[in-house]
């Protein structure tokens, strides 16, 4: 793993800290009407990052799981004070308890976290408006095409920790 700032974040009354070692894989920001629903707000910014870079650091997470659109679920960490979300695993073809989805408004700076794509823009609120620049899919994308090579090797080291094969490459146009 090579140098990184630590991030920190946590929840609003303070009881939850956690601390991120390395930069995300990937950073969505996802337009789907799951998390608009599940967040209260018209898109939900999540940061991909191997949970064993993830550490808490004061508190504890209370674990609830909540329907997802692959039937599967997703388990949400809040804290069992404020109820505060700051990141979810989801069942990510096997990799569910190996990837965190970091909440990146739970840090105490999301600026250095923006989103290197957007996904499910076919439900995008019509009043958000995306910049120009920045990658975007109507329903999921291409992992190959859209993950730089280093986050690659890294999902990849997952996979095979996993003893899996690649579960990503199958959710290129579905959601799970």
């Amino acid at each position: 793993m090579e140098q990184y700032e630590t991030c920190e974040g946590g929840c609003t009354c303070g009881h939850v800290r956690y601390q991120v070692i390395s930069e995300p894989m990937i950073v969505h920001c996802c337009h789907c009407s799951w998390c608009q629903r599940q967040s209260g707000s018209a898109f939900a910014v999540n940061a991909l990052i191997e949970a064993d870079r993830v550490e808490l650091t004061s508190g504890e997470v209370k674990e609830i799981t909540v329907p997802s659109p692959s039937g599967k679920g997703q388990t949400i960490a809040r804290c069992p004070n404020c109820r505060v979300a700051v990141w979810s695993n989801y069942y990510m073809g096997g990799l569910k308890d190996r990837i965190r989805l970091i909440r990146v408004g739970s840090l105490d700076r999301p600026n250095l976290m923006p989103p290197d794509v957007h996904i499910f823009t076919s439900a995008k609120q019509d009043w958000v408006i995306l910049p120009p620049k920045d990658k975007s899919s109507e329903v999921f994308y291409d992992v190959d095409a859209t993950w730089s090579p280093e986050s690659l090797r890294r999902l990849d080291a997952l996979d095979a920790a996993a003893g899996i094969e690649k579960p990503w490459r199958h959710l290129r146009r579905t959601a799970e």
